[in-house]
């Protein structure tokens, strides 16, 4: 009976080891990579001419002029705040000296279209 015991502790240990070996080299299925192309309605708006227009022409890498100036009127401080992200999570090729006069910019277009 006790070689009995000391071979199901055998058995019992063999299993065990063999499957945290094989749960340790399983590897996680691979992730399927593959393009998607995005054709965006052509837009006839033009950012309006003023202080801070040229700056704007740079947020066209991403947006369109018509989804800018279609957002509600923001506070100074809030397109500053929308600008900054836009910079730092995005990469928005916006430059420090260029956030005072862009945010003064939007601030004024995007109040006079509402």
């Amino acid at each position: 009976m006790h070689a009995l015991s000391i071979a199901r502790t055998c058995l019992c240990a063999t299993l065990m080891a063999a499957t945290c070996a094989s749960a340790q080299q399983a590897k996680p299925p691979p992730i399927a990579i593959h393009s998607v192309n995005v054709d965006f309605p052509a837009s006839t708006t033009a950012f309006p001419p003023g202080p801070g227009s040229d700056i704007a022409g740079k947020c066209l890498i991403c947006h369109s002029a018509g989804m800018v100036l279609r957002q509600p009127a923001l506070s100074r401080d809030q397109w500053k705040s929308e600008i900054n992200k836009m910079r730092t999570v995005y990469g928005a090729p916006i430059l420090d000296a260029e956030v005072e006069p862009l945010s003064a910019y939007f601030t004024e277009v995007t109040r006079q279209r509402q």
